[in-house]
């Protein structure tokens, strides 16, 4: 077993920094951009175009839909149709924006022809239900990922950014830099080795000095690091295009950011394609349990290590939102966000399964028998204890499960065997360490891991 305390110390310290950064650092404003139009057919099936100085939505949208040789049926003011897609049952067409230094999008109920594009960030012309809201056009920042120059040189600043770039743009080839931390797909670690790729620096510490010298046109980094924001800020001031993903609070944001990037990358229907595959991939899953006649909830806990008081998953975390569509309870879905909690409330949540994603152990029997032998009397006091339902997660795997990225579903088909294995009836059985080689227990998922 490796040095166990201190890493997890180092794991828990980094975390803490990211968190104490987001209250210490102030979000760098960044510069106004210039105000676009998107055309939303909903299913992330968008359109941009670039709109004129003071030109309004309804111009807008009868000078985009004559270039891309669209039909639009106007009546009375009233956007009735745009290229066959007609006000009906399953939407209706609206005028949304997004105001200067928002993030989301409202609804502009009064005479479209009264607005000015170029008073908000970006407007959009949406088909929507009820109750629904366009694509996300904006980053974490309120900056328009819409209408940026088609990038050569990509630095990320996480590996859930680096995971998603490579994911959205079949590899590293655009890639020039990446935290130190980004070791996936394995294209990452050899341009690591080769020099082709170079570490700008760790997750919530990128050196603004080592981005720069890799002579970007794109930049991503993650909202709930505010140093990437701070960075973010420096870079745009310098004429360096940036994106700043959301922190991954559920399944649907991380959708959204594999979106965004495609956006930016210029590869925007390759990640259409693949926020499909993942969500196909997902109700696959789903619903093999949801075949099964009894199938019932199960009590989880989701730890970054085994020490006393955890750091766990609460409710506002990808994990937790996957755990509650793969019939499990998060037993801690009364926190929010990944949160360190008092060893005393193991005993009165009392999960049935804890499965703990840690780099801290080898995917070994020994370690994992030493994992287990040190646990506190009140992890101990635990059903998941007694029963011998206690997982560790390690090298791949630990970070399959701990990174908001577009291995989501594969992650969710891991969980799905840990807690119901039973239900997939073809043999495979998950052991109580899985460390590498997790593509080796997905059937389901099992295209979208390699």
């Amino acid at each position: 077993m490796r040095s166990s305390r201190s890493k997890v110390i180092l794991s828990v310290a980094i975390l803490v920094v990211g968190i104490l950064a987001t209250v210490l650092f102030a979000m760098i404003p960044s510069p106004t951009e210039s105000s676009g139009m998107v055309v939303d057919f909903g299913d992330r099936q968008t359109l941009y175009t670039e709109a004129g100085p003071d030109e309004h939505p309804v111009s807008a949208l009868s000078r985009a839909c004559g270039s891309w040789g669209f039909e639009l049926v106007v009546e009375g003011g009233t956007v009735v149709s745009i290229d066959g897609t007609a006000n009906g049952d399953g939407g209706t067409w609206g005028l949304y924006a997004v105001a200067h230094g928002a993030r989301d999008w409202t609804r502009l109920g009064s005479d479209p022809a009264s607005h000015s594009i170029s008073d908000y960030t970006v407007v959009c012309w949406g088909y929507c239900a009820p109750g629904e809201l366009p694509t996300r056009a904006v980053d974490s920042t309120g900056v328009c990922f819409y209408g940026l120059d088609v990038p050569s040189r990509v630095v990320s600043m996480a590996p859930s950014c680096t995971e998603i770039v490579c994911a959205v743009d079949g590899g590293t080839w655009r890639l020039v830099g990446t935290d130190m931390y980004s070791n996936y797909p394995e294209d990452v670690v050899r341009g690591h080795g080769d020099g082709s790729i170079s570490i700008i620096g760790g997750y919530t510490n990128p050196s603004f000095e080592t981005i720069m010298r890799q002579e970007p046109d794109l930049v991503i980094g993650v909202g709930d690091q505010n140093m990437h924001v701070g960075v973010a800020g420096k870079l745009r001031a310098a004429g360096i295009d940036v994106i700043i993903m959301d922190g991954g609070e559920d399944v649907d944001t991380v959708l959204d950011n594999i979106f965004s990037v495609g956006v930016a990358l210029g590869t925007e229907s390759d990640a259409v394609n693949l926020v499909g595959s993942i969500r196909t991939s997902m109700d696959a899953v789903s619903d093999v349990l949801g075949s099964q006649p009894y199938m019932t909830d199960v009590d989880v806990m989701v730890s970054l290590s085994a020490v006393k008081s955890p750091w766990v998953s609460g409710s506002n975390t990808y994990v937790s939102d996957v755990v509650s569509d793969m019939h499990m309870h998060n037993v801690y879905s009364g926190e929010s966000g990944w949160v360190q909690v008092n060893s005393e409330t193991l005993l009165r949540c009392n999960p049935s399964v804890i499965i703990i994603a840690s780099t801290d152990y080898e995917a070994t029997q020994s370690d994992y028998d030493a994992l287990i032998s040190s646990l506190s009397p009140e992890w101990r006091g635990t059903d998941a204890y007694r029963t011998g339902e206690i997982y560790l997660f390690t090298g791949d795997s630990c970070d399959l499960l701990s990174r908001p990225g577009p291995r989501v579903a594969q992650m969710s088909e891991l969980l799905a065997r840990v807690v119901h294995g039973g239900a997939f009836d073809d043999g495979i059985t998950v052991p109580k360490v899985i460390g590498d080689g997790y593509a080796d227990y997905l059937t389901v998922t099992k295209e979208g891991s390699l």
